[in-house]
């Protein structure tokens, strides 16, 4: 279902898939047609608040919301989306695409073995903005353990996260959370067609060259340089493994009343840290 291959990987300065059309013409334009409207958002903001919220705005729906079930039970494309995303096919995608690189970037687990539980939702409580003291704790114990013992499968879930950003959303160079196994985003707006102002995707380098399990995950900006800067594009998607230097971030959206569309999309494993 994904338009990518082993020869789309950029390896500098980590493994990463960047692809105009990333999903068929005829599959995106099907869920262009139903991506759910303001309104849909607002309903959802009204039952969850900005609890997990990755813009800020509570303008998020997940797998678990009653608006995420509505949506997938009205629109026969962001069913079969959602349950390809959630099942091992996407896992196995993800283990093909970046086979060559599996074996180097980092991974303390036996991902080869661990397998999509398609039941598990990642509640939004969990989600926070910064690593709790647990998440710190288990990734430096992670880190000593991992050269004393060998990596051993775990439970792996997905998440589908379906955004309207609508002002004010910004990242700082950084990795997604520890326990995330890759991240695929997807755009549905086209920021020169509606004058979108900011929000554009840059992917960063160390200024230092170091081992892959020796990278902070979230560097300074002074010790970081931007390598590329990406416009969002209607069906452009960027595909990634979450390693200890799969540096991005996101500029500010300083337009008023110009919505960025996206997807965040991930396979993560049920233990604080897979790194």
């Amino acid at each position: 279902m994904l338009q990518v291959s082993r020869a789309d990987v950029v390896s500098d300065p980590f493994p990463h898939v960047i692809k105009q059309g990333i999903l068929p013409d005829a599959l995106f334009a099907r869920l262009r047609a139903d991506f759910p409207d303001e309104t849909v958002f607002a309903g959802q903001k009204g039952e969850s608040g900005t609890s997990g919220s990755r813009t800020g705005s509570g303008f998020d729906i997940y797998r678990g919301d009653s608006s995420f079930d509505a949506l997938v039970a009205r629109s026969d494309a962001w069913r079969e989306f959602a349950e390809f995303l959630n099942s091992e096919k996407f896992a196995d995608t993800f283990r093909d695409i970046f086979a060559d690189h599996l074996d180097s970037i980092g991974l303390k687990v036996d991902i080869a073995n661990s397998h999509v539980d398609p039941a598990y939702a990642e509640p939004r409580a969990v989600m926070s903005e910064t690593a709790t003291f647990k998440d710190r704790v288990d990734g430096v114990a992670n880190k000593l353990l991992a050269p004393l013992r060998s990596p051993k499968p775990t439970p792996l879930f997905t998440r589908l996260d379906i955004h309207k950003s609508m002002g004010g959303y910004a990242k700082v160079p950084h990795c997604d959370r520890p326990n995330r196994l890759c991240s695929l985003i997807v755009y549905f707006t086209d920021a020169e067609a509606v004058g979108l102002e900011g929000g554009d995707l840059s992917i960063f380098k160390h200024k230092q060259v170091k081992p892959v399990e020796d990278y902070e995950r979230h560097p300074r900006p002074a010790d970081v340089d931007r390598v590329a800067t990406l416009s969002p594009k209607a069906n452009l998607g960027v595909f990634f493994p979450c390693m200890n230097n799969s540096y991005h971030g996101v500029s500010a959206v300083t337009s008023k009343g110009v919505a960025r569309d996206f997807l965040y999309i991930n396979i993560s494993g049920r233990k604080s840290s897979l790194w």
